[in-house]
């Protein structure tokens, strides 16, 4: 049986480079993810020459294996393993020509596109060809997020009531170009929206507003949105917001007990007797579930490997995942350019349009 042929798009942070990161738990790349999943990159594309030849060194690849242009890749070689670690304007042409030329399994850096159009156009060649496409919203593969889904399918908390999210951070600092399809909001609020319909289902309305510092045109500088999932439960996360540290995190209430979930750290409190009032119940600390299960990165490719072995199999992060984690967002953005109105989902991608809702 011939070799598989994988051939990493995009050498930068999230394809390798934050595996020099002293303090990042391992694997935290999509190369670190192949390795750690014993699953060899065989070629490698980056527009930077430096960089690529970095990642040369780094992973034994010689100069007829790397390359300037994702064309030449994989008309070259037609890899059966294609990884897009790219930036996202760039997703939806690198996925269409690994499509066109034989790749049997696509791992893309989330979110899957700036365009829900373009996302949907994706989906139908995927189901045209037969490949499959995987998200990376690599909490869907972490213990500790997996370990908190069997928490709340096992009623630990009770019924979950309500869930607060945050991905909080500094200002919007890119250039508002409508390929990227949006600010914080997109770009790091995929996760929490993703993390949230892995725990708790489909989103069936959104409500939304967002701001900007001292800009008057542009993507968002904070968004803030109130979703409610298909089962009534509510949901109010935040974006963005200028903040001066980097923190997301999931606070999940539930009728017995409460969760909190994010970067370092994971609790769980369930109702006890109160060490304070008489005749009252407080929540208490509880231990929280020994965790097992490797890495999310690690996941990440074993689930590749698993599709390539099993094409017919069940995704864990599929590209309809990551397609309903981007209209969500276009959602909230909608709401928020029609003076928050409430938007059903789900939306018609042609309702859509970056440019008008962000003045651009």
């Amino acid at each position: 049986m011939a070799a598989l042929k994988t051939a990493l798009i995009g050498c930068g942070r999230i394809g390798a480079l934050l595996e020099d990161d002293p303090l990042r738990i391992k694997p935290c790349t999509h190369y670190g993810g192949t390795r750690a999943a014993r699953i060899r990159v065989t070629h490698a594309c980056d527009i930077d020459p430096q960089r690529l030849a970095l990642f040369g060194t780094r992973a034994g690849l010689g100069a007829s294996r790397l390359y300037r242009t994702h064309e030449e890749l994989l008309e070259t070689h037609r890899p059966e393993l294609v990884i897009v670690a790219t930036w996202t304007p760039s997703h939806a042409d690198i996925v269409m020509h690994a499509l066109k030329h034989g790749a049997r399994v696509i791992v893309c850096e989330k979110p899957l596109c700036g365009d829900l159009g373009q996302a949907k156009k994706l989906l139908s060649a995927c189901a045209r060809t037969g490949a499959r496409l995987v998200v990376n919203h690599e909490r869907r593969f972490d213990p500790r997020y997996r370990a908190v889904k069997r928490l709340i399918e096992d009623g630990a908390i009770g019924e979950v009531r309500t869930v607060r999210g945050e991905v909080l951070g500094g200002p919007y600092r890119g250039a508002s170009s409508p390929g990227e399809g949006g600010g914080p909001l997109l770009h790091d609020g995929t996760h929490l929206i993703d993390i949230i319909r892995f725990l708790f289902g489909d989103i069936r309305s959104v409500e939304g507003s967002f701001s900007r510092d001292s800009r008057k045109r542009g993507f968002e500088d904070r968004a803030l949105a109130w979703m409610t999932a298909r089962n009534g439960l509510e949901i109010f996360i935040e974006a963005g917001g200028s903040r001066g540290y980097f923190s997301f995190e999931l606070d999940i209430s539930g009728t017995t007990g409460r969760i909190r979930i994010g970067n370092g750290f994971q609790e769980l409190h369930i109702a006890g007797k109160s060490r304070l009032y008489a005749g009252f119940r407080d929540l208490l600390p509880a231990e929280f579930p020994r965790i097992g299960g490797p890495p999310a990165f690690t996941g990440l490719y074993r689930e590749a490997r698993r599709l390539l072995d099993d094409p017919g199999a069940v995704s864990v992060s599929s590209g309809l995942d990551g397609y309903r984690a981007l209209e969500a967002v276009h959602a909230v953005y909608l709401s928020a350019a029609q003076g928050r109105k409430r938007v059903e989902l789900p939306v018609s991608p042609a309702i859509i349009n970056v440019k008008d809702i962000f003045g651009l």
